[in-house]
């Protein structure tokens, strides 16, 4: 157990808290960057790692939901195109990269090209002059300039937009840094288990689900953000209200770029069903998904199965047919469960709303659920500026402030910076200074962790002592992101040799929990 850690659970059982928020995904990352803000006392909790659920298993999308325009959400979508320009241009610019959408048109396709190009004028309409460049329709010569491996057989052109992306993981990361920058208080593997009502707000029984020790925590408020796991909380904490969610899961596969050499993010229509899947360039690999289907088994153990693999690598292989990937391609793959309002009247997956609910069961209990990873400011600030209205109608306090920078986009990039310090700044933004002050102070940790891996000890070595890692499975999948960025490197068991070395040699003070089967 880390001492950061240690020293949280000691402080419970003297500390009474506003807000004890249960969920560390982007959700629960925006709602105590926004209270702690706002000079409330909070301590935020996850069962798991932080961004451990579906908020590292996204399609790394920030994007303003073009395809919502078909269900008519129009609110939807002028949130989300403000939120992206938000995220891109004020509060995360170091994460949030600039993409080119390319969708292909064929004679088979449902949606022709001039349809599309309307959905686009309706699309830059909404985002009020927030694109990065105006939407381009593609002649079938200027498509295959830009796409050259894309299928050419009846192709009809097609259309180009601007969007972004952004790793997921960092995202929050960075947002709980920038909380706890502000006085909040952060636990991972602390399962809530138990709330009991009190005079003065409530008592929450949590287990430290790494030693199986209960601590009983006194707070004010609680706030459920616990995504798919919204309901579960809702009848474990004895609230009234339930959202009755559905949960869709969606299948993601990393491949190697040179297997797949797209160029730009593309978007694909799987001709048996309609639905679009992606194909996202990243660095040396590229991103393929995502499948959305309907499921109702265990969130802990979604699954990841032959047909949806193949479902992906069929879509792909249509479209890019010289590309012919087979299961053996596949470098990576993960699956994330989205929690879904509604989604009981027949709907298609994919039509189901991607807003969000905000239900209070009584005073002092709140629970949010559903949304996007592009709006999760804009919900938290939501649910922060009604409960501040509710449950401290008296206490003064300054208002929302997430639309400034997070605490590692403060700075700007330096001038004459070197190679290294521009990739460490796209992950770590103003605290890749950081990164590189601890390789001018220890040399050795210059050295990359492998050749086939874009990362340095210098980061292993600031993630221990910054970025609230309890497992080896933490700092690997959730601090690096190598599941995206070295997919099918195996850097756990170097990682815990080099350790071992280092601590053996007192050069580091590090015990971490093992990891789970």
């Amino acid at each position: 157990m880390s001492q950061r850690r240690s020293a949280l659970f000691a402080s419970l059982t003297d500390t009474t808290y506003d807000l004890l928020i249960v969920g560390g995904g982007i959700t629960g990352a925006g709602i105590v960057r926004d209270a702690a803000g706002r000079g409330l006392r909070c301590l935020l909790v996850d069962k798991g790692d932080f961004a451990s659920g579906t908020s590292s298993k996204s399609g790394k999308l920030i994007h303003g939901g073009l395809r919502y325009l078909k269900y008519r959400q129009w609110r939807l979508v002028f949130e989300a195109c403000r939120e992206r320009w938000l995220l891109q241009t004020r509060i995360a610019p170091h994460l949030v990269r600039p993409i080119r959408f390319v969708v292909p048109c064929y004679a088979s396709s449902r949606a022709p090209r001039w349809l599309l190009a309307l959905g686009l004028l309706m699309y830059e309409l909404l985002a009020l002059g927030r694109n990065r460049g105006h939407f381009r329709i593609l002649s079938p010569r200027r498509l295959s300039e830009l796409e050259p491996e894309l299928d050419r057989n009846d192709c009809r052109g097609g259309v180009s937009y601007s969007d972004c992306a952004a790793l997921d993981f960092r995202l929050v990361i960075d947002t709980l840094k920038s909380a706890e920058r502000d006085g909040a208080h952060l636990i991972n593997y602390a399962e809530i288990e138990h709330l009991e009502k009190t005079a003065s707000g409530y008592m929450a029984t949590v287990r430290d689900t790494l030693s199986s020790e209960p601590h009983m925590i006194r707070s004010q408020c609680v706030i459920n953000a616990a995504g798919p796991w919204a309901d579960e909380v809702q009848a474990r904490t004895g609230a009234s209200q339930r959202f009755g969610l559905k949960l869709a899961i969606g299948i993601h596969l990393v491949v190697s770029r040179t297997r797949l050499p797209a160029r730009e993010t593309t978007a694909l229509e799987i001709p048996q069903d309609g639905r679009m899947i992606y194909v996202v360039p990243w660095d040396q690999n590229v991103l393929i998904g995502t499948t959305d289907t309907f499921y109702a088994g265990d969130k802990d153990a979604l699954p990841i199965t032959a047909d949806a693999v193949e479902y992906l690598l069929a879509g792909v292989n249509r479209y890019f047919p010289r590309a012919a990937l087979t299961p053996a391609d596949v470098l990576a793959s993960f699956v994330g469960a989205r929690p879904l309002l509604g989604g009981d009247g027949g709907e298609s997956e994919d039509a189901v709303s991607r807003d969000y609910e905000i239900v209070c069961s009584g005073p002092g209990q709140w629970a949010i659920t559903g949304g996007k990873l592009t709006t999760y400011r804009a919900m938290a600030q939501d649910l922060v500026d009604r409960l501040v209205r509710k449950e401290f109608p008296n206490r003064r306090m300054p208002p929302c402030s997430t639309t400034k920078p997070l605490a590692s986009a403060v700075e700007p990039f330096p001038v004459n910076a070197s190679a290294a310090l521009l990739e460490l700044w796209q992950r770590y933004g103003s605290e890749a200074l950081s990164i590189e002050s601890m390789i001018r102070e220890s040399p050795e940790l210059d050295e990359r962790i492998d050749d086939r891996a874009p990362f340095f000890w210098a980061e292993v070595v600031y993630a221990l002592e910054n970025e609230y890692v309890e497992r080896i499975d933490d700092l690997v999948d959730r601090r690096l992101g190598a599941f995206l960025l070295a997919p099918g490197v195996d850097l756990r068991e170097k990682i815990e040799r080099w350790l071992r070395l280092r601590q053996e040699s007192g050069l580091i003070n590090c015990e971490l929990a093992e990891s789970r089967p």
